[in-house]
C-alpha cells in the first residue's frame, strides 16, 4: 500500500524575494516612501497612545496574564470597554488566549497536540497541502511555498482534523488557523481553535465546518431577518432584486471577517468576537449596509453583488465603522430569528449564545 505523502516530503520553495512590508507582515501595495510632516507628527503621536495603552494592559493581566481572571471579575465593563478600543498589537496573541478560555485548554491537556502531529495521521492531509498556499498568501510568513508559516499552519490544520474527525477539514477553517499563527506558536494556536469551534467560552463554532455548513444556514438566516427588522428599506430593495446574504455573506461567518476584510479591521473584530461572541459578526455586518445605505438602496443585481463584496475604504475604517457596530443592539431579535429557524427546520439547535449574548449586550 502505497504511503499518503504528507508536508515533511516536500521541500521547502525558494524564499521569496524582499519587499516593502505593512507593520502586520502583508506586502504593501502603496511603496510610497513620502511622509509629509503631518503624518510623522500623527504616527509620532499614534506611537505615544499605543505605549500609554500597553501600560495600562500590562498591568491589568500582570506577568504572563497571572492577574487576567481576578480584574475581569472585578472589572468587567473596564475589560469591555478596553477590548472595544482595541488589544495592543504587542499583547493580543497572549490576550487572545486569556479571553477564549484556549490557555486553560492547553495547561489541561500536556503532550496532546503533540501526539497529534506527529504519530497521527488524517485523510484530510492532501487536502490541507492544496489548500495552504491559498491562506493569506501575501503575508511573508505563509508566501515560500512548503516554508516554515505553511508547515505550521499544516500541523495545526492536520492536528485538528485528527482531533475533531467528524468535523475534520474544511477550506475556510485556514484562515482562522493563520490569523491565531500570526500571533502565537502552533500549540497555542491549536488550543484557540479547539476553544472556538468546541465552544470553551462561547457558543461552539464547529456547525460553520460541518457538513452541509448547518450554523452557516442558521446564521445566515438571523442575518436576513436583521436586514429586513433594522433597514427595511434595503431589505425590501434585496428582495426586489432578489439578493439574499448568501450572496455576500457567508465568508463573513466562515472566516469571522479574515478572509477579505482589510487586517487591521479584522483584528479588532477579532479581539471582541473572542470576548463577546458571534453577536459581533452580525453587528459589523449591519454597519456595513447601513453605512453604505443611501449608495446600495440605488444599485441593481449586479452592481449590488460588486458593491456588498467590495465595500470602500472608508467604510472599512475601524474607528468609524466599530462604534457604529457597537451601538446596534442585535440579541432580543437573534434568538427570535432563531426560534424562527428552529420551527420551520424542524429542529432544535439551542445553545449557550443566547445565554452569551444576553449577558453581555448593552
Amino acid at each position: 500500500m502505497e504511503r499518503r505523502r504528507t508536508i515533511d516530503d516536500y521541500e521547502p520553495g525558494p524564499v521569496p524575494p524582499q519587499r516593502p512590508l505593512d507593520r502586520f507582515g502583508f506586502i504593501k501595495q502603496d511603496v510610497s516612501n513620502s511622509q509629509d510632516g503631518l503624518a510623522k507628527s500623527r504616527l509620532a503621536f499614534e506611537y505615544e497612545r499605543e505605549a500609554r495603552r500597553v501600560r495600562k494592559w500590562r498591568k491589568m493581566i500582570g506577568v504572563g496574564g497571572s492577574d487576567w481572571k481576578h480584574y475581569a471579575r472585578r472589572k468587567p465593563h473596564v475589560v469591555k470597554r478596553r477590548i472595544r478600543k482595541g488589544i495592543p498589537d504587542c499583547l493580543r496573541g497572549l490576550v487572545w488566549q486569556l479571553i477564549s478560555g484556549s490557555r486553560d485548554l492547553l495547561l489541561m491537556n500536556p503532550g496532546v497536540y503533540e501526539q497529534l502531529v506527529i504519530y497521527e495521521t488524517s485523510a484530510s492531509e492532501l487536502d490541507i497541502i492544496r489548500d495552504i498556499s491559498r491562506t493569506f498568501p501575501s503575508h511573508v510568513f505563509f508566501q515560500q511555498r512548503h516554508g516554515p508559516g505553511q508547515r505550521s499552519l499544516y500541523n495545526v490544520l492536520k492536528a485538528y482534523s485528527v482531533f475533531d474527525r467528524e468535523v475534520g477539514y474544511v477550506q475556510g477553517m485556514g484562515f482562522l488557523a493563520g490569523l491565531l499563527l500570526l500571533y502565537m506558536s502552533e500549540e497555542d494556536a491549536f488550543w484557540l481553535l479547539v476553544a472556538l469551534l468546541k465552544g470553551a467560552v462561547h457558543a461552539p463554532m464547529e456547525g460553520l465546518y460541518q457538513v452541509g455548513l448547518p450554523l452557516v444556514q442558521q446564521y445566515l438566516f438571523q442575518f436576513d431577518q436583521l436586514v429586513r427588522e433594522q433597514l427595511p428599506k434595503l431589505g425590501e430593495h434585496f428582495s426586489q432584486e432578489m439578493i439574499n446574504p448568501s450572496m455576500y455573506a457567508s465568508q463573513w461567518f466562515i472566516t469571522v471577517f479574515s478572509y477579505s476584510f482589510p487586517f487591521p479591521l479584522a483584528l479588532r473584530i477579532w479581539d471582541v468576537f473572542l470576548y463577546e461572541g458571534v453577536k459581533i459578526v452580525f453587528k459589523v455586518g449591519l454597519a456595513l449596509l447601513k453605512y453604505c445605505h443611501d449608495d446600495l438602496i440605488k444599485l441593481s443585481f449586479e452592481k449590488l453583488i460588486h458593491a456588498l463584496r467590495n465595500f470602500p475604504e472608508d467604510a472599512m475604517d475601524p474607528d468609524r465603522l466599530l462604534p457604529l457596530a457597537y451601538s446596534i443592539k442585535v440579541s432580543r431579535s437573534l434568538e427570535e430569528a432563531r426560534n424562527e429557524y428552529e420551527k420551520r427546520h424542524g429542529k432544535l439547535v439551542r445553545s449557550r449564545e443566547s445565554i452569551e449574548e444576553q449577558k453581555q449586550e448593552q
